[in-house]
């Protein structure tokens, strides 16, 4: 019977090896998960570049609640465009939880997959649930109005082998524990869980509910490329207190509650209270914040003062990483940013060589913010006008053409 004590001194090298064998073993065995063993047997590294989301909404909770905001995210739009295109939308079901499944929510499921579907080059997208009986109920569904739906039964097989530059992107339908890895234009969860008959909602929430259930959730919420279609039938009000208190959130369900009030700022265009919800969330700060780009001082004010005077509303799009601007000006004709300015060089930890400064940045950059300018301090206080009039150029052939790196 193996306990755990160390050998005796006296003991031969065989058995020394036999308990470092079966010591090894035990500990792989007892552990909770494999990112739990590798935290104990491998060199830990942040991930600091975050690339796949369309837009930084479908990051910014994971962002705040458990990177300390200390992903750089490249892509920004204004909020305006963000309230348009809604990449975080959420779908009341109010559906009722009856023996672990909620019938109304599969249903909706089934009909807003069969409304994107009725497009002939659809997105690519999955359905993530909240506990495996619920993402059976979805099948069955999917099942029952395909055998009655000729049209849904196509597009239904023909997802299901979708496959995108040599790589599988078919439909499927997961829960929540089995979806690392996977990636789709558009992620729908089925919440699953809400009020039973008789009205009453239980606070029991599966593996979300558990220890650790802070970290599914965070790998099943940052799935999706270009957009979260929750369906719920959960009264977001009654999952924790984390909304009523001033604490951030300690436990499980203060994250989930966060991430679907989150949700519902997105989906409804409150830009400010996900900003203040997100703030809340953050329960330590991130090293990389020393490298803050700018505060607001005399110069950035100079900058912004003069883009207002000169006609121009510049939106402050500094967020600290190493993608931060100090100012974006948005097109007219696209609701886009076509400018992006900064005031002086970036100052950020994955910036302290010039060529990711002056090269990796840019291009990267570009991919969201055709232009960018950079306005230089020292020139702004010596030779003024002549640095204003090439901000201003800069900006009306941003407007006019579109552009590079200045």
């Amino acid at each position: 019977m193996f306990d755990g004590e160390e050998p005796e001194e006296e003991a031969t090298e065989e058995e020394r090896e036999a308990f470092a064998e079966t010591w090894n073993r035990r500990e792989i065995k007892d552990c909770p998960d494999l990112l739990q063993l590798a935290r104990s047997a491998l060199q830990s590294r942040t991930l600091q570049v975050h690339y796949r989301s369309k837009y930084r909404e479908l990051i910014s909770f994971s962002n705040a609640s458990f990177y300390a905001n200390g992903l750089s995210v490249p892509v920004r739009h204004p909020d305006e465009t963000i309230r348009r295109i809604k990449p975080i939308e959420v779908l009341r079901s109010d559906g009722i939880y009856k023996s672990q499944t909620n019938p109304k929510e599969a249903s909706d499921v089934v009909e807003y997959l069969s409304s994107l579907w009725e497009d002939a080059s659809p997105p690519s997208v999955s359905v993530v649930t909240f506990n495996r009986k619920q993402a059976d109920a979805i099948e069955d569904a999917l099942e029952e109005r395909a055998e009655n739906d000729e049209a849904f039964r196509d597009a239904l097989m023909r997802e299901r082998e979708r496959v995108e530059g040599g790589e599988d992107m078919g439909f499927f339908v997961k829960n929540v524990e089995n979806v690392q890895g996977d990636e789709r234009d558009i992620i729908v969860f089925s919440t699953t869980f809400g009020r039973n008959e008789h009205g009453v909602f239980r606070k029991s929430f599966g593996a979300l509910g558990h220890a650790g259930g802070e970290r599914r959730l965070n790998v099943a919420v940052t799935r999706a490329r270009e957009k979260v279609v929750i369906v719920t039938s959960m009264p977001v009000s009654e999952i924790s207190d984390l909304l009523t208190r001033r604490s951030g959130p300690r436990v499980s369900r203060d994250y989930l509650q966060g991430y679907l009030e989150y949700a519902r700022t997105v989906s409804e265009g409150s830009a400010d209270s996900g900003r203040t919800l997100l703030d809340r969330l953050v329960t330590e700060k991130s090293a990389d914040r020393e490298y803050e780009s700018h505060v607001d001082d005399g110069f950035t004010k100079s900058v912004e003062k003069f883009l207002e005077t000169s006609g121009w509303k510049p939106a402050k799009a500094r967020d600290g990483g190493a993608f931060s601007l100090d100012f974006a000006i948005t097109d007219p004709r696209t609701g886009l940013y076509a400018l992006g300015v900064e005031c002086d060089a970036p100052r950020h930890l994955l910036l302290q060589r010039a060529r990711a400064r002056e090269v990796w940045r840019p291009k990267v950059l570009n991919g969201a913010v055709p232009f960018i300018h950079r306005v230089s301090c020292y020139a702004w206080t010596h030779s003024g006008d002549e640095e204003r009039q090439r901000l201003k150029d800069a900006v009306e052939n941003a407007l006019h053409d579109g552009g590079g790196y200045q």
